[in-house]
């Protein structure tokens, strides 16, 4: 069985370098001292997260995956508040990406990266990305600069998507300060628990899901009925929420046409990120339906050699299993 994940990362070292005079202190994870620890804990190698060559591929072989579709990691330029900056250093690592991929054109997709500071110079590099450098779709991590990508300022971005006919993949990114010393952190906690709780361990799944109905509240699949979204860590508690957001949120309040759960479960579609647990998975089926699953492993965040074989050996149909391994991904992403 043919087996592709997508949300799988790199990172740049010069873009890298270029990048420390410009990330936001507020939402930096390097100069947070909360992060620190999840730094030295749970983040990849510097080898492993900037190869996109043979340490990788040994992985993917190893682990049973035939392609990944790769996006840029953590510390992403599209963070920069400075337009041109930005839109450079975007472009930059998007080249960089290309360039990997056609060396390895069966084994390497690609998502790219974004200018938020810049909207309309973001949906222009989405077109060059999929018309000139042949990627498949775009990936956004968390808010810019405090505004979800509800805010009318970032629509140019979701209609050129809608147009390319390409998702976006809607992934965690750092919360708010604010936000974290609120709802995460406490005084009395240790720095490891201060670090993960507001990300990796909650903060940043609850943040994406919230990222992803707001999108839904601010009516944009009934001006862009071709959008479609992805949303990893098996949507982000939000499948297991929707009937009681249809209960709240119906639509005579909402003043969209449809309900909630109809517009997630045709515009978006759902990722493992790695999270291999069989009572997901048999959650997410009987919630969404095989058709809107995509595998996704989250290297090299996670490098589980069992990647492949969670889902051969999952307790699902085979032709579940095809959909979700390759066919549902294959046909959104028109590989």
């Amino acid at each position: 069985m043919k087996i592709i994940t997508i949300e799988e990362h790199f990172t740049s070292p010069k873009i890298t370098a270029k990048m420390q005079q410009f990330q936001s202190n507020n939402l930096d994870a390097g100069k947070a001292k909360d992060m620190e620890e999840i730094i030295k804990h749970f983040l990849p190698t510097n080898e492993d997260i900037e190869d996109v060559g043979a340490r990788r591929l040994q992985f993917m072989d190893e682990s049973g995956v035939d392609m990944q579709v790769i996006s840029y990691g953590g510390g992403s330029p599209q963070g920069i508040a400075d337009p041109n900056v930005a839109l450079e250093l975007c472009k930059e690592a998007n080249d960089e990406l290309a360039a990997f991929i056609k060396e390895n054109p069966t084994r390497f997709a690609g998502f790219t990266t974004l200018p938020l500071a810049d909207p309309i110079a973001a949906a222009n590099e989405l077109e060059r990305a999929i018309k000139v450098l042949g990627f498949k779709g775009a990936l956004i991590a968390g808010t810019f600069q405090g505004k979800f990508c509800d805010d009318p300022l970032f629509f140019p971005i979701f209609e050129k998507a809608a147009e390319l006919n390409v998702p976006v993949y809607m992934h965690p990114g750092i919360v708010e300060k604010n936000v974290a010393d609120h709802y995460f952190r406490n005084e009395n906690w240790s720095k490891l628990v201060n670090g993960v709780f507001p990300a990796a361990g909650f903060g940043w799944h609850m943040d994406s899901g919230i990222h992803v109905i707001r999108m839904i509240l601010s009516g944009i699949f009934d001006k862009l009925p071709n959008l479609k979204l992805i949303s990893g860590h098996w949507g982000e508690f939000v499948p297991a929420f929707l009937e009681r957001l249809d209960e709240t949120l119906y639509p005579e309040i909402t003043n969209l046409r449809r309900t909630i759960s109809e517009y997630y479960k045709e515009h978006v579609y759902i990722t493992p990120s790695g999270i291999f647990s069989e009572v997901q998975l048999q959650f997410a089926i009987s919630q969404m339906g095989a058709d809107h699953i995509i595998y996704s492993a989250d290297y090299p965040y996670l490098m589980k050699k069992n990647t492949g074989d969670f889902l051969k050996n999952a307790s699902i149909s085979d032709q579940d299993k095809e959909k979700i391994g390759h066919l549902n991904v294959e046909k959104l992403l028109n590989l």
